[in-house]
């Protein structure tokens, strides 16, 4: 296997009066991408944007020492918002905004890092809870660019409330006492009244409350009869022995997991390559013209499956569920817009006939069912937990199944358990254990059986090379379609 050592976003390089020629022919030669002016990724094999994406957060250190994500952007996370990313700066070096492949970051004036305010790597920062609530405040007259509005601080409080409860909307009061004298006063007291309302000591002042603030104070409805489904799981997953499946060193023996991974994750939802073909696109970074937005999906699982900090990344709140979801989402959906990336689906989603969660329940149902999994502490259960929870309430447009497994494999690989891989001819087994728990037959015992095989499969399997691997799965059936495995008698084998 003759693959390139350097990643494929490339290196980074800021051009210096002695290498500028050499840079700029290196990009008109398509060695390197021109990110900027006298900025350049050398190397890189991903699309553009992929690439400014990977990079932002250094160009934005390199040009605005110290900046701080504000408004709509830190409500997002420090993620873009409809293409771009606002950041605030006392002296912005640079007034202008940055125009970067697929995204553009907008500078304004503004205080520093005040207390509260979330560290981040390269000196950057991301405005702390309270900072976020008045910075997104609408002001009397024109609005910047950057306000997400007073909507959008209704939610956020309604999401700090689910989250902590009145100790974090009581700590966010005292946050907002503590910077209150570096924003308008206006705004400081439309979210100050607001928080005090929902700790039911004062009336919300200003617009009307929006409608998930309004719910806060009335009670959130979630979809009953999904809590009942998980509770019986929970139950049956509480009972359950413990089987661990560690992922035990070398590294190495994993190297390629993540890629068959994210590529039998694709397959099940009709997204088919080839094997090489799918290597070539995920790992080498070559696109087929023909069919770029399917390339995407194989490649933005793969991103997720191997990101060494997102495959370990589990939510400990409702609220945090709620945002890791939208934001792999919003990775996984990048090249289909149509699809709303990041955003829970607005009209009902069906299969088969059978109906998931209502989309106003989504998120009340993801909050109750999150609370129920806080009982589960073997990897495996909150993985099976995670992905009933997540494939029922289907809260997206598209992408729900690949999203769920994901979440799933997320919480093995926290723990340094060995995650699943759900294998071409295992399909109809993984379906039918989905399907079996939504139709109400049993409580979630048959896709209990189905992870804790897909789970000891891939602990059997050696990962450490590409073709090592793929034949390894050609013996034990994996890439055989479903139905012929069915039709033919020949099933997933254990690796001999």
């Amino acid at each position: 296997m003759n693959l390139s050592t350097r990643p494929p976003h490339g290196d980074l390089v800021v051009a210096t009066p002695a290498d500028h020629s050499r840079l700029s022919r290196q990009a008109s030669s398509g060695q390197a991408l021109r990110l900027a002016s006298g900025i350049y990724a050398v190397g890189a094999t991903l699309a553009p944007e992929q690439v400014a994406r990977h990079h932002l957060h250094t160009v934005i250190a390199h040009i605005w020492p110290g900046a701080v994500f504000c408004g709509r952007t830190a409500l997002a996370g420090a993620a873009a918002v409809n293409g771009e990313v606002y950041i605030a700066h006392p002296d912005p070096p640079r007034r202008t905004e940055l125009a970067l492949p697929g995204v553009a970051v907008v500078p304004f004036v503004g205080p520093p890092a005040l207390p509260g305010d979330m560290g981040l790597p390269f000196g950057l920062s991301l405005s702390g809870q309270a900072r976020q609530l008045v910075e997104n405040v609408y002001l009397r007259g024109r609005q910047p660019r950057f306000r997400a509005g007073t909507s959008a601080v209704d939610d956020r409080i309604d999401e700090l409330a689910r989250s902590g409860g009145a100790g974090r909307i009581k700590e966010t009061l005292g946050q907002l006492d503590v910077i209150a004298g570096s924003f308008d006063p206006f705004a400081v007291d439309v979210v100050r009244q607001r928080l005090a309302a929902v700790l039911g000591s004062f009336s919300a002042a200003g617009p009307r409350p929006s409608n998930r603030l309004a719910a806060r104070l009335a009670g959130s409805p979630f979809d009953r009869q999904r809590i009942d489904m998980l509770e019986g799981l929970v139950e049956v997953l509480l009972a359950r022995p413990p089987m661990p499946c560690p992922a035990f060193a070398p590294v190495s023996r994993w190297e390629w997991l993540a890629f068959f991974e994210s590529y039998f994750s694709n397959f099940i939802e009709g997204t088919e390559f080839g094997v090489d073909e799918a290597r070539r696109i995920a790992v080498e970074g070559v696109v087929p013209e023909a069919r770029r937005e399917d390339a995407h999906d194989v490649t933005a699982t793969y991103r997720l499956a191997i990101d060494g900090s997102d495959r370990t990344h589990v939510p400990r709140s409702g609220d945090e569920l709620i945002e890791l979801l939208r934001g792999r989402h919003a990775v996984l959906m990048a090249a289909r817009p149509d699809k709303r990336p990041g955003e829970f689906k607005t009209l009902p989603n069906f299969a088969g006939g059978y109906q998931f969660v209502e989309p106003g329940l989504v998120e009340g149902t993801l909050r109750k069912g999150f609370e129920l999994l806080d009982r589960l502490r073997e990897p495996l259960a909150r993985a099976t937990g995670m992905m009933a929870l997540i494939t029922e309430c289907h809260p997206f447009d598209d992408g729900n199944g690949r999203i769920a497994r994901l979440a799933a494999n997320a919480e093995l690989s926290t723990a340094g358990e060995v995650r699943l891989v759900i294998p071409n001819v295992y399909r109809n087994n993984y379906l039918a254990a989905l399907s079996g728990f939504s139709n109400g037959a049993g409580h979630g015992e048959q896709l209990v059986a189905v992870l804790e095989f897909a789970q000891r499969w891939a602990a059997a399997v050696d990962w450490s090379s590409f073709d090592g691997a793929n034949a390894i799965l050609e013996s034990c059936n994996a890439y055989l379609d479903a139905g012929t495995g069915e039709s033919t008698g020949r099933r997933l084998r254990l690796p001999t």
